[in-house]
């Protein structure tokens, strides 16, 4: 995966990590999502947590996901929410649970 950070959100993320206090694995997660949503988008992000993990996750490093990952990449749709989601075009509504989808946070390799 190519980085898409600019020096002064690689320098945020640092700084964080070597300042942080509290659950280490929370930091762990929050930086893991940057490269799944610099893999797969933001969209996916959204679609796999909830929108109070991401905000957790956000304070603790100081950035929007939104800034930093991209809406949607080629690999986006290796998650079966987001393609069905695509497929019938109510993404909001499949991430708010209001379209039930079995294994949304899932990836496969079908597109």
């Amino acid at each position: 995966m190519k980085n898409t950070l600019t020096d002064e959100q690689y320098a945020q993320i640092e700084k964080v990590t070597k300042e942080f206090s509290g659950q280490i694995n929370s930091l762990e997660s929050a930086i893991g999502a940057i490269f799944i949503g610099q893999t797969y988008g933001w969209r996916v992000l959204r679609m796999i947590h909830s929108a109070n993990t991401l905000k957790k996750y956000e304070k603790i490093l100081g950035l929007k996901y939104e800034d930093i990952c991209p809406e949607k990449t080629e690999h986006s749709k290796r998650n079966v929410g987001f393609r069905v989601a695509e497929q019938i075009g109510r993404y909001w509504d499949v991430v708010m649970g209001r379209h039930k989808v079995d294994r949304k946070a899932d990836a496969d390799d079908k597109e």
